[in-house]
């Protein structure tokens, strides 16, 4: 949601649905009593920026002027705080409104991240509901880097707020239950979770309650190293038997630079906390020839390159894009 607040603020500017007072409080242009209470507060900056993010995904999910009208109406009442608390009692207020939040939520049972990334992921499962409170156990990992923590959340008007994850640099959560029967995540990343949660760990997000992970099995095309489903399936035939292990690599995955000039797309991938041992590159043109290389640790521990190519299998013939790639974690 982040990466596109900006697009979507432009797209909304010109329906008219976003406009200055919708935007979050800038703290460097500070000049009300409200405005200069929220910069004083790192909670009520969280929640702020947190209502607006909120409020652009309303207007795209929802009705955008009755969301709009909630939004601005929610806006007037605050300016009636004169107090810390009240101000943040009015943007749990304000954000269950806006979502229309589920305040019949039954606050139990194991939750999924279904918007995690490959090879990564988050479970939250509640506990011990009461009418303000209910215990929470998040399970977080991305590759090889995992996690465990506890916290008690408070509900508020009902959304439930974690004021700080345990044995976390206050790392803050935000959940709001849906009607359409998911639970909406957001967290302090950017100056809390982030320190705290293993590297590359996320719990922002959509989930939704499931027994084991409902996401569906993935695929180098369902997680965006392929563009087509044509050239999907000839790698799975150039493969084989190893196209899982491909599609359990690409935890994390860039472009590189084509350096034989050829005209090929260069993606190389790795695992998160195994980045010098599980790693891989495919090279591709567009008149279908392919190269791949995987590197893994074989039963003895040692690094051992997977080599394949709609040209045969001839490390001699290999590209130099691949050699400098093998070169780089093998040493020749």
């Amino acid at each position: 949601m982040r990466k596109n607040i900006v697009f979507l603020c432009f797209i909304l500017a010109g329906l008219g649905l976003y406009s200055p007072e919708s935007q979050a409080v800038n703290c460097q242009r500070a000049s009300t009593p409200l405005e200069n209470t929220i910069c004083h507060n790192s909670v009520l900056q969280w929640l702020d920026r947190t209502m607006m993010e909120i409020y652009l995904l309303m207007l795209t999910e929802g009705d955008p002027l009755k969301v709009r009208q909630t939004y601005l109406n929610w806006r007037e009442s605050l300016r009636e705080c004169t107090s810390d608390n009240c101000i943040e009692q009015a943007y749990y207020k304000g954000i269950s409104q806006i979502v229309d939040a589920d305040l019949a939520f039954n606050w139990q049972g194991l939750w999924w991240n279904i918007e995690a990334p490959n090879m990564s992921g988050n479970t939250i499962r509640f506990s011990r509901a009461a009418h303000w409170s209910v215990a929470v156990d998040i399970r977080a990992w991305a590759g090889m880097n995992n996690d465990e923590f506890t916290a008690e959340a408070r509900i508020i008007n009902g959304v439930a707020f974690v004021e700080r994850i345990e044995d976390t640099n206050s790392c803050k959560l935000l959940m709001i239950p849906r009607k359409n029967g998911s639970l909406q995540v957001f967290s302090n990343a950017d100056w809390g979770c982030n320190i705290s949660l293993p590297i590359g760990v996320f719990l922002d997000g959509r989930y939704q309650q499931a027994k084991s992970d409902p996401r569906p099995p993935p695929s180098l095309l369902s997680i965006g190293i392929f563009p087509t489903k044509e050239i999907d399936r000839k790698f799975r035939n150039m493969v084989g038997d190893d196209y899982q292990n491909f599609v359990n690599t690409a935890n994390v995955f860039i472009y590189e630079d084509d350096l034989d000039n050829i005209g090929a797309q260069v993606i190389s991938m790795w695992v998160r906390g195994a980045a010098n041992r599980r790693v891989a590159i495919i090279m591709h043109r567009p008149d279908g020839t392919m190269w791949a290389g995987r590197i893994a640790p074989d039963n003895s521990g040692k690094l051992q390159m997977h080599y394949f190519s709609s040209q045969g299998d001839d490390q001699s013939q290999m590209p130099r894009t691949l050699v400098n790639w093998r070169v780089r974690y093998l040493g020749h």
